[in-house]
């Protein structure tokens, strides 16, 4: 299938008793935007890797969300990686951004083929590496950013993403993104347009950046 010789091309799997095994054991699943793929507090069954789309991942405590990262194409959580070697509970929720191709492999297989196929392992030690500064990021930001920086921050990241300075967010959105409430962002904002760094319309910002 198209699917699988996407990730085998990309991630350099050249093993043939891997490719098979792949191909025997993994599915391949289109869910639509807003589907949740991975609980906070549940066992993972499945590591999905993504094959197109785009997946949110983020924490929960009572009732504020901190947004952690994102997973591209030809990415998987790696949080949910490290989950499944320990076999233990999952620490975040993944909710897709996107409707979202995967292939989702069970979880009894991952250990294994990390010890017994050298792409494989090249695949998830590369991971955990690049995800580690990601993280690392996020608590940088969190840690010691003013809430300001961390909202000009996350648009400015937006606009180079998207490739648009129209984005199409609400404040409610954007307060889930931050890790805040909705009041908190709609003064910030409110701050900014008077800056000249954006102009708000309805459920979108447009990012100029002029200062002032």
């Amino acid at each position: 299938m198209t699917e699988f010789k996407l990730l085998f091309d990309a991630l350099g799997i050249t093993e043939k008793e891997l490719k098979d095994n792949i191909q025997k054991v993994g599915s391949v699943q289109t869910v639509a935007k807003d589907s949740l793929i991975v609980e906070q507090q549940k066992y993972i069954k499945w590591l999905a890797i993504v094959i197109s789309g785009k997946v949110r991942v983020w924490q929960e405590n009572e009732d504020r969300q901190i947004l952690l990262y994102y997973v591209n194409p030809i990415q998987t959580c790696v949080l949910s990686l490290s989950a499944t070697f320990r076999n233990c509970k999952s620490l975040i929720n993944a909710k897709t951004e996107e409707q979202t191709t995967l292939i989702k492999i069970p979880v009894r297989y991952i250990s294994e083929w990390n010890f017994k196929y050298r792409s494989w392992n090249k695949f998830t030690t590369d991971l955990f590496i690049n995800s580690y500064e990601d993280l690392l990021y996020s608590y940088q930001n969190l840690a010691f950013n003013k809430i300001d920086t961390r909202v000009l921050n996350y648009l400015r990241s937006f606009s180079k993403t998207n490739n648009t300075s129209f984005l199409n967010l609400s404040h409610s959105q954007l307060a889930n993104e931050i890790g805040t409430t909705r009041e908190v962002i709609s003064k910030i904002l409110k701050r900014f347009e008077l800056r000249g760094i954006l102009h708000l319309r309805f459920k979108q910002i447009e990012l100029i950046e002029k200062k002032g």
